[in-house]
């Protein structure tokens, strides 16, 4: 009886898999006998042909018997394709071989710039490989201090030669001393300097710093600071569109432009920057600024440029047609132009949605309110100084629907209703800072619609004695904010209100939803935790790094309560003690000297600005007045490019120099 074709098929494809199962179950038994053990046989698939039978042959002769076995019983059809990737690319291993995550340079990488510099240092010393891979990052940034030539815990001058070409981010505080280093830097990205050796420069300083920069053309960013010296000459100036096509941003701050030239050479330069920052600033035979366009300007700040008129200012302002942030302080002398912002303003600048404003100079506590109408769309507002009457507040809310970050804790007049009802329409909010917020608003408010919130800090109080569902209720609010990052919910300084009280009876067992919680500040606030409270902190915050502030107002208690988060793993800053404790620990609390409002008056005597007691406050609490500190004040060495490196992280830095070549 004749087969058909089908069954022809069938049965030669029948006898194929049995012969190469055969085959295969020959190949495992040969394998496990051989080695006693099970062999990773992904490793053949990384060789074929010749390979095979030499590794066989070099193993045991016993395995020379698998030479008859076909080839793609041992490696894939693709492998072809694989090993002509890996030969391209020969630090890409095969995905048949079975490697530690460890060894490959892309996961090192990928690990490196989230090192602390003391880690960097102990990864070095590791094996050759990863000396290779890590020594860049330990040499990424270096912080000069003004007496580097006599620390010994600051790298050598020939060290600092040798890797120069790794550095990506200078600090200089000192340039003297420094040329064949400086002349071998060739890769920075960031480049700050400032100090005394800038305010009174040697005669070379410029020339050294105008070489430096047209040796870097990967430069991003230019940080100046000039401690009420002169500023920059014009040539430097005129090197950096020239030298630097990828410079983006460009900071000065207390220096003094007294020539033409100089201040078209830095027009000229802003023209073709993105951020440009000028902080205390003067300014003489300025330029008609109506002649300049700055097209790529997406961020601006002026702060109190003297020499500039507010009408001056305005008319820059509005020659950035891409403008998107502006911080602006006008000085405390000068009146703020606030009909030619409202009128000029939103038409020249219309991608405008960053504000950043200083209540100088603005004595009608009306005129944020005008700014907020005039403005179609904000993201980003951060008001310092600034009174919010309700009119202000009905301004602000034709923004509720698009604000992302919103800053108004150091503001008068702030309610805590304002605060209530902006966590109540705000759903796209992010970054939150406000003064008070009373549990009472909490309580008779409606739900937060703000659960994007990664930051809010936001002083909660109650009146009176405290109340358990009060507590309980904020809480519940607060574990809804699910993406939050940083809490803060205590003042700076102490106060007679009692605040949130971290307490498990009280509710605190509600916030083991916010698992993305990195920093919990409680402020000065009145606190009783305990052993319980402290533990559930550490077991259920997984993600928890840092706590601030006060754990238990009794001082025995949070010494020993800290000890304990340290314990499991948390830095903790605690509070100062509060002078009014007396020897039992208690604060006392009853003393009414003083009240709340009398902070409000104090705070509008700061700013020369008349506090009209109108119906604004009637049925509503007072905020909590915080003291004004200098407004939009620059520290260079509190700058998140200036963190001197810390002196035992440099002793191994020099140790390894050391090691390396010297």
């Amino acid at each position: 009886m004749t087969m058909s074709n089908k069954q022809q098929i069938r049965a030669k494809s029948a006898y194929i898999f049995k012969k190469r199962r055969f085959q295969g179950k020959k190949v495992l038994s040969l394998r496990r006998h051989v080695l006693k053990k099970p062999f990773p046989f992904s490793f053949f698939f990384t060789l074929s042909g010749p390979e095979h039978f030499s590794f066989l042959h070099s193993h045991t002769p016993a395995l020379s018997s698998l030479a008859h076995v076909p080839s793609s019983l041992l490696r894939p059809p693709h492998l072809d394709t694989l090993r002509l990737m890996q030969h391209r690319n020969p630090l890409r291993p095969s995905p048949y071989t079975t490697t530690c995550p460890l060894d490959l340079p892309e996961i090192l990488l990928y690990i490196a710039p989230f090192l602390a510099l003391k880690d960097l240092v102990a990864c070095v010393r590791v094996c050759c490989q990863w000396q290779k891979l890590f020594t860049p990052f330990i040499w990424y940034y270096i912080n000069v201090p003004d007496d580097w030539n006599r620390k010994p815990s600051f790298p050598p001058l020939d060290a600092l030669q040798k890797h120069a070409h790794n550095v990506r981010e200078l600090t200089l505080n000192a340039s003297e001393g420094l040329s064949p280093f400086l002349r071998h830097c060739t890769n920075l990205k960031i480049l700050v300097v400032f100090g005394h050796h800038i305010a009174n420069p040697h005669p070379d300083l410029w020339v050294e710093l105008t070489d430096l920069v047209r040796r870097n053309p990967t430069l991003e960013w230019l940080i100046l600071g000039f401690a009420s010296g002169l500023a920059a000459p014009a040539s430097f100036l005129r090197a950096l569109p020239e030298a630097c096509p990828n410079l983006k941003r460009f900071e000065s701050s207390q220096g003094r432009y007294e020539s033409k030239d100089q201040i078209e050479a830095l027009l000229y330069a802003m023209s073709q920057l993105k951020m440009a920052a000028s902080r205390y600033e003067r300014f003489s035979n300025n330029p008609c600024l109506q002649l300049w366009t700055f097209p790529h300007l997406v961020e601006l700040t002026l702060k109190d440029a003297e020499g500039f008129s507010p009408q001056t200012q305005v008319d820059m302002i509005c020659q950035c047609p891409n403008l998107q942030q502006l911080k602006w302080t006008i000085g405390s002398r000068a009146r703020f132009p606030i009909k030619e912002f409202c009128k000029r303003v939103p038409i020249a600048c219309p991608k405008l949605c960053g504000l950043h404003m200083d209540g100088c100079g603005l004595p009608d506590p009306e005129d944020i309110g005008r700014f907020l109408c005039s403005l179609s769309r904000l993201e980003l507002l951060s008001l310092v100084g600034c009174s919010i009457t309700k009119r202000s507040f009905v301004s602000l809310g034709r923004h509720f629907e698009t604000l992302v970050t919103l800053d108004i804790a150091d503001c008068f007049d702030v309610r805590s209703w304002m605060v209530q009802g902006i966590l109540e329409s705000c759903h796209n909010l992010t970054t939150f800072k406000a003064s008070t917020l009373t549990m009472e608003d909490i309580t008779d408010g409606k739900d937060w619609t703000a659960v994007q919130l990664r930051h809010l800090e936001v002083v909660i109080t109650q009146k009176g004695p405290p109340f358990m569902g009060a507590h309980w209720i904020t809480f519940g609010r607060l574990s809804k904010l699910t993406r939050l990052q940083n809490l803060s919910i205590g003042p700076q300084r102490w106060i007679r209100r009692t605040g949130l009280k971290f307490l498990v009876d009280f509710g605190l067992e509600q916030l083991k939803t916010l698992t993305r919680l990195r920093v919990l500040n409680l402020g000065k606030t009145e606190q009783h935790m305990s052993e319980q409270e402290v533990t559930w902190i550490g077991n259920h915050l997984e993600n928890l790094t840092r706590v601030e502030g006060s754990l238990n107002i009794d001082w025995d208690q949070q010494r020993a309560m800290a000890g304990m988060l340290r314990g499991f793993g948390l830095e903790v800053i605690e509070g100062e003690r509060y002078e009014a404790y007396d020897q039992r620990g208690v604060c006392d609390l009853n003393d009414d000297e003083d009240d709340d409002e009398d902070d409000v008056y104090d705070e509008y005597e700061e700013y020369d600005v008349e506090y009209i007691d109108g119906e604004d406050d009637e049925g509503y609490e007072d905020g909590y007045g915080q003291e004004q500190g200098p407004l939009y004040q620059v520290n260079p060495q509190e700058s998140e490019h200036n963190v001197e490196m810390q002196d035992g992280a440099q002793n191994e830095l020099v140790q390894v120099a050391t090691e390396q070549g010297q």
